[in-house]
């Protein structure tokens, strides 16, 4: 099984950071490549990011259908044009926020989001009640640092787990997703420390993209239409 992730971001030190945890995550006998945008953004923290990555996004689904790969993770919280994604190809094709929100619904009743700003937190939320996810989210919290700073461990464990304490304790959640393929690495160390599921969606996305392939499925082209690309 071949399965490509795009981190939807031009940071090729990000990319390096995050090569990796993606394959330790995969089966014996997955290949998994990571691969990062040529162009656009360093990192997506906001619709404008989104809008300009989108086009780079699509080119690297549409290649990795073409070089034969069996599914591809889309390595971003916000499902940036995961929609269009999943248009664009016959393969399946996975998302980070939205196998992490699957994921944590089979965990438990209620569960919450940690990400990294306001603005990714307002696109996460606008994503949950899209999906219908709405009636069993409990709350969107961030933690107030940007991406390419989580690199800094110490502080980022303590902003993620001070709102993820604030998510359970008073908002009611029995289980934190995290909001940033960014964590990844810190999701260890949350779990201990906040004794709920603590979910890093980089790992939801690339392990539902291989059950999918397992299971011989793909997107339904009733839902997601293939687009008239001669136009």
């Amino acid at each position: 099984m071949r399965i490509k992730v795009i981190i939807p971001n031009s940071s090729v030190p990000f990319r390096d950071s995050q090569i990796k945890a993606r394959k330790s995550v995969a089966s014996s006998g997955t290949t998994v490549e990571v691969v990062c945008l040529p162009h656009g953004p360093v990192s997506i923290e906001s619709a404008y990011d989104e809008a300009l990555a989108g086009p780079y996004i699509i080119n690297e689904v549409e290649k990795a259908e073409k070089e034969g790969f069996d599914a591809v993770s889309l390595d971003c919280a916000m499902d940036t044009v995961v929609r269009a994604a999943k248009e664009s190809v016959t393969i399946p094709v996975t998302s980070a926020g939205e196998a992490g929100l699957l994921i944590a619904m089979g965990l438990c009743s209620y569960f919450s989001v940690v990400t990294v700003l306001k603005s990714t937190a307002k696109d996460i939320e606008d994503n949950i009640r899209k999906y219908g996810f709405n009636i069993r989210c409990k709350s969107v919290r961030y933690a107030n640092i940007p991406v390419l700073d989580l690199c800094d461990t110490d502080k980022a464990v303590t902003a993620i787990r001070s709102e993820g304490k604030r998510a359970i304790f008073e908002d009611g959640a029995e289980c934190i997703v995290l909001g940033c393929t960014g964590m990844s690495e810190l999701c260890g160390i949350l779990s201990n420390e906040l004794n709920v599921p603590v979910i890093d969606p980089a790992s939801a996305s690339i392990q539902l993209a291989e059950m999918y392939v397992s299971m011989r499925l793909s997107t339904s082209k009733y839902a997601f239409e293939l687009p008239n690309k001669n136009k």
